[in-house]
């Protein structure tokens, strides 16, 4: 019985992760149920993008905030939630300021975060945006016409909740795509070869052993004479890399490095900020294991030691160092980045 109850358990978590739509009546087939803001909302059977209806908001002649809201309720232990919508502009005279447009709106714990803005006339398209929810159980989607006017058509509404193998599995995906990106840019700036021992972690031989975008500051630095600054005012990827093997008898390996982080403001995703990585690979291309970081840094931070120790597999003959700015704003300071390979 306990085997049946455990089993029955694991497929009610599965049907949760896998189907539940936190928002009710997202196809607005119900009219404006579970909807607040009735008043405003406009059912449509003609503009709509599957099943019968179709949401709207129309205002023609005062610009003002005109919209509808739905609180819900998120599952425990769900790190992340998807938010989805189908949506439709006519119209949309932006308003005075850069945010009066057609807007969706999501808001945990008195932060919120833009899923949509919309201006002008537009074709049906689907937007979606991945959030964590930093443990948060409620929330509130919002969709209005932000002190602008025309026409913001809506449909198939979804907040779906990412179960936390889901969610790391995403994260992975987008670390590798930016960072294979990031590193072909570095390899067609300064193409060099491998080495076989890493070097200059100090920086004190300026851009010796390192790709990419080498800054020196003999300002700010920890110790020794120089340190790496890297500094962006876009949200792009900035950094440097270096790629050297692995002896024949490490079992291990221990990375630690000091960094100093000046007004590092967040990219789109959680992991955009300021990083030290390590990738394992067989060959420099080939990758044996999942990317590992040492640090994530935003904000203004003074100079902090990080380290981690990683096993090795027998199939990793390469490692490559990353430091940059993982397409956040800011700058970042490295300095003393050490590497000891454990037998």
């Amino acid at each position: 019985m306990k085997k049946i109850f455990f089993l029955a358990a694991i497929l009610s978590v599965t049907q949760i992760f896998a189907q539940k739509n936190l928002i009710r009546n997202g196809g607005f087939e119900l009219d404006a149920d579970s909807w607040r803001g009735e008043n405003v909302l406009n059912i449509n059977p003609y503009t709509k993008r599957t099943g019968e209806k179709g949401g709207s908001i129309y205002e023609y002649t005062s610009p003002q905030w005109k919209g509808i809201d739905q609180e819900f309720n998120i599952p425990k232990n769900t790190p992340a939630i998807e938010v989805s919508a189908w949506v439709k502009a006519d119209a949309i005279e932006k308003g005075k300021n850069n945010w009066n447009k057609a807007v969706i709106i999501l808001e945990m714990n008195g932060k919120t975060e833009n899923i949509a803005e919309l201006e002008g006339t537009t074709n049906w398209q689907l937007v979606k945006k991945i959030i964590p929810t930093e443990n948060n159980r409620s929330g509130r989607l919002m969709l209005a016409l932000s002190e602008c006017t025309g026409s913001f058509f809506f449909d198939d509404i979804k907040i779906t909740p990412i179960s936390k193998e889901d969610y790391d599995k995403i994260i992975d995906e987008d670390i590798k795509k930016k960072e294979a990106i990031s590193l072909q840019n570095i390899q067609n700036q300064n193409p060099t070869a491998p080495a076989e021992i890493f070097a200059n972690g100090n920086f004190e031989n300026g851009t010796s052993s390192w790709r990419g975008a080498v800054n020196l500051s003999n300002t700010v630095k920890k110790e020794g004479n120089n340190a790496l600054i890297l500094s962006s005012t876009s949200k792009d990827w900035v950094g440097v890399d270096q790629l050297f093997s692995v002896p024949a008898d490490a079992k291990s390996v221990t990375i630690s490095g000091w960094l100093k982080s000046d007004n590092i403001v967040q990219g789109e995703n959680v992991w955009n900020n300021g990083l030290l990585n390590v990738e394992f690979s067989s060959d420099g291309k080939t990758k044996t294991a999942n990317d590992e970081s040492i640090a994530f840094v935003t904000g203004t931070k003074d100079w902090q030691e990080y380290s981690k120790t990683f096993n090795l597999s027998k199939d990793t003959q390469k490692l490559r160092i990353m430091i940059a700015l993982g397409f956040a704003t800011g700058t970042l300071y490295a300095d003393d980045i050490k590497v000891t390979f454990n037998k």
